[in-house]
């Protein structure tokens, strides 16, 4: 009973430690800044979070992980409820088939698809928010949008890597010394 209530809670830690990851860079990225562009920024450890999870540990990174950081996007956000929710799910999606048609563990492929998986979900997204409201979305904003957030891949892949080598390998290390 007791082993089997570590394993639980040890399972539970492990799923919610890409979200509580995410939310932190979120937080962190939420300062108040003078130069609106940074404000470009504050959708990226999403998006790269979605990414970097679902190809490196779908395991431990499900749909409901990226439906749980959407509503966070959207509350954080102040967007209309929903908007975030779809377009990180079509990310998940993307990412998924990405993750099995390509070989997504070296660096500089993963970053290749970020960059096209990103542009896709950001053109979604655009078409989403455009028809909702009957107005086009300027490109340009789009655009920087895009640049930003595949500019800052590398250093938040690193962060999640750091995490995911601190927080989550250390539950299969202790096992391995119980055994």
């Amino acid at each position: 009973m007791k082993v089997s209530l570590k394993n639980f809670l040890t399972a539970i830690l492990a799923f919610l430690v890409p979200i509580i990851s995410t939310l932190v860079l979120i937080l962190i990225l939420f300062i108040p800044r003078d130069n609106s562009y940074w404000n470009f920024l504050r959708q990226a450890p999403f998006y790269a979070g979605i990414y970097f999870w679902q190809s490196q540990r779908p395991d431990i990174f499900t749909f409901f992980s990226a439906f749980i950081l959407g509503v966070l996007a959207d509350v954080f956000g102040s967007t209309p409820l929903g908007i975030n929710i779809i377009s990180f799910l079509v990310l998940y999606m993307i990412a998924t088939q990405i993750s099995q048609h390509f070989n997504v563990k070296r660096f500089s492929y993963s970053w290749l698809l970020f960059s096209a998986s990103t542009l896709l979900t950001l053109f979604f997204k655009a078409a989403i928010v455009s028809g909702a409201y009957r107005h086009f979305i300027p490109l340009n904003l789009l655009a920087i949008e895009w640049l930003l957030i595949v500019a800052s891949y590398p250093l938040f892949a690193r962060i999640y890597i750091w995490t995911e080598r601190r927080y989550i390998h250390l539950e299969e290390r202790y096992e391995k010394v119980q055994s």
